[in-house]
């Protein structure tokens, strides 16, 4: 992990407040103290996820936990140094006294230098599309019935019908083309020449949740092949990551918990022109596990909207086994032939196409009723393939019932058959996964050295004033596993630090859960600090012990009986003091 400024992260945390922040992508609801919601990071219907106003998240379902910083690169999709760096932006904060990282700093500024540029970019083609150069892509706006609002909230733009025109305007504001086309907006050909990858088209902005723009789509407006063209990936920009229109649907996806999923641009526009605003659209390929995952976080159930066709049903078929796997549940909305969304909602309204998703089906039994239009031994052969891909127990005892009850099979054979495929697979990978052979067997003293860690770290988390303390009293000493003295050692190593910078995963979850019951009284806490500084003593006693049984073993072996009377006399000592502890 970079290493950071101590200063610059809690300037950056001074000024966020965390509550406001997740209220960017939670429906939080305040519950006494802290604010409650159903978890972004995993699938669930009660609320888990819980905010704390001084500043950490934690989720009782996935644990998913950590600080304001935390919160916005996980749900973001951004390491710790991207985050602190757009939040360092956003709050004006200056990030000089980051310690040099050669390679993260290259990266940091071809993010930036992205970002600026599809910004630049992005105002660029809004501006054409009000000149008289844009008249083209009004008319065509106009035909397609979009809305000015909805015109307006998508940042839709026009790209100029010329070969140089972004690359000008991004070299006047300092933007070399080399950079633009390692940003993907101009291309550089094999000769070495550069030229805007956009031209004559109807530009529609890709935005990260954030609201940032970071890519492009664009029809074609002159006839030119081919018909939508996308950006190409970039520093910041994977195709597979990202959804068209996530960014203005994401509050109305967080308090209906449901999405609607469908695959062209303008489609996205028509529906939320025509009032429904939870939809989003792929980005020019098929569905896939990361925007299924990014979906995931914000509700857990989705419409997907395909065409009716032989096509649009595959499509539906390998989307809904997707969402599925990630345990998410999913309607299947079949367009009828000929009709794609937009001149559905255009000829018949909103109300036709609310008649055609109160109708949608099931995506399980979408599923099952397409495979069994093949043969019994394919469905089957499917249903194994399905249900043994299913990583979650819970995902799929659950399914395993709705399988049986669809296909007519008794649900305890089929969950036989399924054992019997599971046990042959693992033969034939020579026990992998079986759980016997090289696992280490815990013991109860390894149990045990784990539970007094966790005790002694969670008085060290929750009282932070008493590291020193602590550490000259022999804390380190006192502790067994790796856990423990890693996150001791950070403690130690960083006291006036801020501690979640430099902490693991695992160890912020451990600190956010050692907080989540508020502060102790001082009574509670003077009462564990006495039990600490005994349990301590006890160890340094016993350490004490152990030294003095083998310096008295050598002093034996030496003929050094001066020197065995005063470790025998020192023995009596540490076991007496041992049993006054007693």
């Amino acid at each position: 992990m970079a290493k950071f400024d101590s200063g610059v992260i809690a300037a950056i945390k001074s000024r966020l407040d965390i509550v406001e922040l997740v209220r960017r992508y939670v429906d939080l609801k305040r519950a006494g103290g802290r604010w409650m919601a159903p978890c972004p990071f995993h699938q669930e219907t009660k609320p888990s996820f819980t905010v704390h106003p001084d500043g950490y998240f934690y989720c009782f379902g996935c644990r998913a936990s950590g600080d304001v910083i935390d919160f916005y690169c996980q749900i973001n999709g951004l390491d710790f140094r991207e985050g602190l760096t757009q939040l360092a932006e956003e709050l004006g904060v200056e990030l000089a006294t980051v310690k040099p990282d050669p390679e993260a700093d290259a990266r940091r500024r071809a993010r930036s230098d992205s970002i600026k540029m599809h910004s630049l970019a992005g105002e660029f083609f809004r501006a054409n599309l009000d000149a008289p150069s844009g008249k083209i892509a009004r008319d065509y706006i106009v035909s397609r019935g979009l809305s000015p609002e909805v015109v307006s909230a998508f940042g839709l733009g026009y790209s100029l019908d010329d070969w140089h025109a972004l690359e000008k305007h991004l070299r006047a504001r300092g933007f070399a083309p080399d950079r633009a086309a390692a940003a993907g907006l101009l291309v550089k050909n094999e000769r070495g020449n550069v030229y805007d990858r956009f031209r004559g088209r109807l530009m529609f902005p890709i935005h990260n949740l954030s609201g940032q723009v970071i890519a492009f789509g664009a029809r074609t407006l002159t006839g030119n092949d081919p018909k939508y063209l996308n950006s190409s990936e970039s520093p910041i920009y994977v195709k597979g990551d990202h959804l068209y229109g996530l960014f203005q649907a994401r509050r109305t996806i967080a308090h209906k918990k449901t999405a609607l999923l469908t695959e062209g641009y303008t489609d996205v526009l028509s529906l939320h022109q025509y009032g429904f605003t939870n939809a989003c659209g792929v980005l020019g390929t098929a569905l896939t596990p990361h925007q299924v995952r990014r979906l995931g976080g914000f509700c857990s159930d989705l419409y997907l909207v395909f065409d009716g066709d032989g096509a649009g049903r595959k499509a539906a078929l390998r989307s809904s086994e997707m969402i599925l796997e990630q345990g998410l549940k999913c309607r299947v909305v079949l367009l009828p032939d000929g009709e794609d969304v937009d001149s559905l909602l255009q000829t018949q309204g909103a109300d036709a196409f609310a008649q055609l998703m109160e109708s949608a089906e099931d995506g399980l039994k979408f599923c099952l009723r397409t495979v069994g239009r093949t043969s019994t031994r394919e469905m089957v052969d499917w249903v194994h393939k399905f249900l043994s891909g299913l990583k979650n127990p819970e995902w799929k005892s659950s399914l395993i019932s709705e399988v049986a009850l669809n296909i007519g099979l008794n649900e305890q054979d089929l969950r036989k058959r399924l054992q019997a495929s599971t046990r042959e697979a693992a033969a034939a990978s020579g026990g992998a996964g079986s759980g016997g052979g090289n696992q280490p067997r815990r013991t109860a003293q390894s149990t045990r050295g784990e539970k007094l860690d966790r005790q002694l770290m969670r008085f060290a988390v929750r009282n932070p004033r008493f590291v020193r303390e602590l550490e000259s009293r022999g804390m380190g000493e006192a502790l067994s596993t790796p856990f423990a003295n890693g996150l001791w050692g950070k403690m130690v190593t960083q006291p006036d630090a801020d501690i979640f910078a430099l902490l693991t995963e695992p160890e912020k979850r451990y600190w956010v859960e050692c907080n989540l019951d508020g502060p102790d009284s001082e009574e509670q806490v003077d009462k564990e600090w006495c039990d600490v500084c005994e349990h301590l003593s006890r160890v340094q006693l016993n350490c004490q012990k152990r030294f003095t049984i083998d310096a008295l073993r050598r002093a034996q072996m030496n003929g050094d009986h001066a020197e065995v009377q005063r470790l025998l006399q020192l023995q009596q000592e540490i076991l007496g003091r041992l049993d006054e502890q007693h």
